[in-house]
């Protein structure tokens, strides 16, 4: 079949977000057998390595199939005969909750918000990550029961990283490295991971944060004079807390991973920390290095119960200072490796993907209501009314 992967973030060598998945999701259903189409955002180019075409402009003619997120689809992509794949993983809506409310985020959650109402109308099905996600989709769609909910986490590689190992500018050879991996967005909790780095004093063990831009985006979330400041708040200077200031390529994660012991996110309580999966954690899966992560969320509860790492309560210093002096010692180190290394070939990219694979042919397009009732919804939440959630 003739499928479209639709994405609003930048396609390329170096990339982040919903563009990851959307590149691994079509190489999945490439290597299926289907003729596959990738469109992402302005400057795209095609990554290094085997996969479908990247375009800018989404050939809709040409597409029997449209899977993308629901925030990023066009009005047009709601009409017509298609079938309509929503993956539904990312909980953007809860994002935008839990961030600042500019202007700008304020026009964002009205527009996300919009969406809504055509995806209820018109998707044949969506594709979850965890039990709540699944409840949430499911509320949404209550008059539809019909619309089936196909779980497909987030996956890992199917080829195990190489073992090389780059330095990091500004941690001394002898330091361990916790691996703050990915951008401080404002529903995560870096401030927790700062204060419980300074409770544990002279231990030779480095804090490292991103502070790059991630690809498409003019600024980062955090600077690297920012991250610093934040630092020295707490009375830190480097090499405990040392900024990564470049974005690491997709094909070359693997010698920073490699570099690190212990993968640290941490967040805040609330909506997003629920409905999200924490998609950095898997790249722990993948390299074999323990996790940090918050309670809540699917994949916090993954790790605990499958022993990836530590589980720390939410704002809780002292549990998360002791966590990491845990995670640091040789026979935790040993212990939460072999699990992660011996549980990789779950979440492999065609194994998550599966269910994905196997349900396309047999994925007919939904009985419809009208997209009148739908459309005049959505515009009357452009118009003006409160977006979904906003209290």
């Amino acid at each position: 079949m003739r499928v479209l992967v639709l994405t609003d973030d930048r396609v390329g060598p170096a990339m982040a977000g919903s563009a990851l998945r959307s590149w691994e999701l079509s190489r999945v259903l490439l290597a299926a057998g289907h003729d596959v189409v990738l469109a992402a955002a302005r400057g795209s180019s095609h990554p290094e390595g085997h996969g479908p075409p990247v375009v800018e402009r989404p050939p809709w003619g040409w597409a029997e199939i449209v899977v993308s997120p629901p925030w990023c689809l066009p009005p047009r992509s709601f009409l017509g005969n298609r079938v309509l794949v929503v993956d539904g993983t990312t909980p953007l809506l809860a994002e935008l909750a839990a961030s600042t409310p500019s202007r700008a985020i304020l026009r964002r959650r009205k527009t996300a918000g919009a969406r809504l109402p055509l995806v209820e109308a018109r998707a044949d099905a969506i594709l979850v990550s965890g039990d709540r996600q699944a409840r949430w989709w499911s509320e949404r769609f209550h008059r539809r029961p019909e619309v089936p909910l196909i779980s497909v986490p987030f996956g890992i590689p199917e080829n195990d990283p190489p073992p090389e190992a780059d330095r990091i500018e500004g941690v001394p050879e002898d330091w361990a490295v916790v691996l703050w991996w990915g951008g401080v967005w404002p529903w995560l909790d870096l401030e927790t991971l700062l204060a419980a780095r300074a409770r544990m004093g002279s231990v030779r063990a480095s804090i490292v944060v991103p502070t790059a831009a991630r690809p498409g985006a003019a600024t980062a979330p955090m600077s690297a004079p920012d991250l610093l400041d934040a630092a020295r708040r707490h009375g830190l200077d480097p090499p405990a807390v040392v900024p990564l200031e470049r974005w690491v390529p997709y094909a070359e994660r693997h010698r920073i991973l490699n570099r690190s012991a212990v993968i640290g996110v941490l967040h805040h309580p609330g909506p997003e920390a629920e409905l999200c999966f924490r998609t950095r954690a898997l790249d722990g899966v993948w390299a074999g290095v323990p996790v940090l992560l918050t309670e809540g969320g699917a994949v916090a509860e993954i790790a605990q119960a499958e022993g990836w790492g530590a589980v720390v309560p939410p704002a809780n210093v002292e549990a998360t200072a002791a966590a990491i002096d845990l995670l640091l010692g040789k026979r935790t180190q040993s212990r939460c490796r072999s699990s992660l290394e011996s549980q990789r070939d779950e979440w492999r990219w065609s194994v998550v993907a599966h269910p994905l694979v196997e349900a396309l042919p047999q994925l007919p397009t939904t009985s419809k209501r009208s997209l009148i009732p739908a459309a005049v919804k959505a515009a009357s939440m452009l118009a003006g009314a409160a977006p979904e959630g906003r209290k």
